[in-house]
C-alpha cells in the first residue's frame, strides 16, 4: 500500500514540475498571443467623473384668474303627439293571383290542347301517341306558368 501511494505522489510531483514552464510568461521577443497580445497599447487612464449640475428649482405659485363660463348644453324637447282623424288602415288577405305567376284551369288546358297539337306535328309512326302525349304535358305545366 505505501509503495502505491509512494509511485502516486512522484508520478504527480514529475507531472507537476514538466508542466510548470506552461504558466509561466514568454519571454518579451517571443510573439505574443492571448491576454498580452490584446492588451499590450492599453492605455491605463483615471476617470474622473464630471461633477454633477446643481440646477436651481424655483417654486412659483401659479396666478388664479376667476372667471364665470357659460356651457350651453342642448335641449331636447320632445315633439308634440300627432293624432289622425282617419279611420286606421285596413289590411287585406293575399291577392287573387299568386307570386309564382299560378294561371287558372282555363291556361292549362289551353297550354295542353297547344302542346299535343305541336306534338301530333313532330312524332311520326308510332311515336306519334308518346309526342302527343309529352306536348300535352309540356304544354300544360307551361300553361299553368308554376314552372
Amino acid at each position: 500500500m505505501l509503495t502505491k501511494k509512494t509511485i502516486c505522489t512522484l508520478a504527480v510531483g514529475t507531472l507537476f514540475t514538466a508542466a510548470t514552464p506552461a504558466f509561466a510568461d514568454p519571454p518579451h521577443w517571443a510573439p505574443a498571443h492571448g491576454y498580452r497580445a490584446q492588451h499590450r497599447n492599453a492605455v491605463v487612464a483615471k476617470h474622473r467623473y464630471p461633477t454633477p449640475v446643481v440646477r436651481h428649482v424655483v417654486v412659483r405659485r401659479p396666478v388664479v384668474v376667476r372667471r364665470t363660463v357659460v356651457v350651453e348644453r342642448p335641449v331636447y324637447v320632445a315633439p308634440a303627439p300627432v293624432y289622425y282623424s282617419a279611420p286606421a288602415p285596413a289590411y287585406y288577405g293575399e291577392p287573387a293571383y299568386a307570386a309564382y305567376g299560378g294561371g287558372t284551369a282555363l291556361s292549362t288546358l289551353g297550354g295542353a290542347i297547344i302542346g299535343a297539337a305541336i306534338g301530333s306535328q313532330i312524332g311520326r309512326g308510332s311515336g306519334n301517341t308518346a309526342a302527343i302525349a309529352i306536348g300535352a304535358t309540356v304544354g300544360g305545366v307551361l300553361g299553368s306558368g308554376r314552372y
